[in-house]
């Protein structure tokens, strides 16, 4: 019962990563659709980069954390449960905080305006669906 309790730990950490690198791209696609820079070809250009930072920066917070964790808890299994959930929820928040504002830009609606709360809202339910999806898959190790 302790092992699936110190899940809950790591929520806010999941969450919030996942809502600043989302709001992070959000603001880079905002400026750049307001400053005119992506055509059409430049749109895939930038979903392709914001994909690649969120691997980058999900691949080493993700490391990162295996390392505190295991320093912290002695649990490797539990380092790499938390760290493989940061890598594909930053990735997932860096496309999505991309996806967004282009959508509503094609909708001629001002990204600027409304995106963020998408953004956040977005990113909340899909970090911890992504978090307590790769948990339940692997509960068998935690217990």
């Amino acid at each position: 019962m302790e092992q699936v309790a110190v899940l809950a730990i790591f929520i806010p950490l999941i969450a919030g990563m996942a809502g600043n690198t989302g709001t992070q791209s959000l603001a880079v696609a905002v400026r750049g659709i307001a400053t005119g820079d992506y055509g059409k070809q430049g749109k895939f250009r930038l979903l392709l980069r914001e994909a690649t930072t969120g691997l980058i920066t999900g691949s080493v917070c993700g490391l990162l954390i295996v390392i505190i964790i295991f320093i912290w808890k002695g649990q490797l299994f539990l380092g790499i449960l938390v760290g493989i959930s940061i890598l594909a929820t930053l990735t997932v928040a860096t496309l999505s905080g991309s996806v967004i504002p282009i959508f509503m830009d094609k909708m001629k609606i001002d990204p600027a305006v409304a995106s963020g709360p998408f953004i956040t809202t977005i990113n909340d339910i899909i970090s911890i669906l992504i978090y307590f999806g790769i948990a339940t898959t692997f509960m068998q190790y935690l217990i």
